[in-house]
């Protein structure tokens, strides 16, 4: 037999078929070892974001088609490798009710893939309008959904450094338009950041006409220390008068303070009226006001 026949009747080592029992063996050997929740627990990491982890979601999705469980790891997966169009594709397919949590999660995901679609089109390109807007429709969603206070500065500061000033804009004007301390607190972070002390103290002033006993004591010092930071000693004073409620006036720590911030701004009449309240005497220390 010449070497030319020995070598085609030689058998190959494996056929199409045999290859593909023995990946199908393979996942069989995966899913026996790995119960289905136990492994889609171990796809869900967000550092995981492989080629095989996708084809193994995309192959369980194909056979469990919208099933949420499946969708949410395979887009984090798809956001973390920065595939924005399979994102977009997997997540236009889930179906069924959501969960509270899953309905936050789906948000989220929803929110970085248009962040990312925002972040890879330059502001000279046609489509950087269109995925601005997405981009800000993402956010008013998340605010009508109920997003924290907290979670609106991280959008702003998302927006800020993806150059989205119309966005940067409305953040702000809705942050200092609400009426709750969380959101007083975070808008006059935001104008200290810029330089604002009055704009600052206007916020944290605000958010003391809603505020629980410790936070009203808390954002009153903050607001008349925004003032004192931008050397508006006077302001400061004036401000602290204006803003101090009965409650505040029975506070020794703030009466002391008080009387510091008297004799800084040079009005010792002031400190000694601060000073007699402390100690318990009965004074008016509205009578006498901080002279402009």
């Amino acid at each position: 037999m010449s070497a030319d026949n020995a070598h085609k009747s030689r058998e190959r080592f494996a056929g199409p078929l045999a290859i593909s029992g023995l990946v199908g063996a393979g996942l069989l050997l995966l899913l026996v070892l790995y119960p289905e929740k136990s492994l889609l627990k171990l796809l869900e990491n967000p550092e995981v974001s492989s080629p095989a982890q996708q084809r193994y979601l995309e192959a369980l999705l194909h056979l469990r088609n919208g099933d949420t469980e499946l969708v949410i790891p395979l887009v984090r997966s798809y956001l973390a490798a920065g595939c924005t169009e399979k994102a977009a594709a997997a997540l236009s397919h889930q179906r069924g009710r959501l969960s509270a949590e899953q309905f936050k999660t789906v948000m989220a995901l929803q929110y970085e893939l248009r962040r990312q679609e925002l972040e890879w089109v330059s502001l000279d390109e046609p489509g950087w309008e269109k995925a601005r807007k997405n981009y800000a429709a993402q956010i008013e969603q998340m605010h009508k959904a109920g997003a924290t206070p907290q979670e609106l500065a991280r959008y702003l500061a998302d927006a800020r450094s993806l150059r989205d000033g119309t966005t940067v804009q409305w953040l702000e004007e809705l942050l200092g338009s609400d009426a709750d301390p969380a959101s007083a607190e975070v808008a006059a972070a935001i104008a200290l950041g810029k330089g604002d002390y009055r704009g600052a103290a206007t916020f944290y002033f605000k958010g003391m006409q809603v505020a629980q006993a410790d936070q009203k004591r808390r954002m009153f010092l903050a607001g008349v220390g925004a003032l004192q930071s931008g050397n508006l000693v006077q302001e400061a004073l004036a401000a602290a008068e204006v803003n101090l409620t009965s409650d505040l006036a029975k506070d020794r720590g703030i009466l002391k303070y008080l009387v510091k911030l008297s004799l800084a701004a040079n009005r010792p009449d002031k400190a000694q009226l601060y000073v007699r309240k402390a100690l318990g005497y009965s004074s008016d220390v509205g009578k006498t006001r901080v002279q402009p």
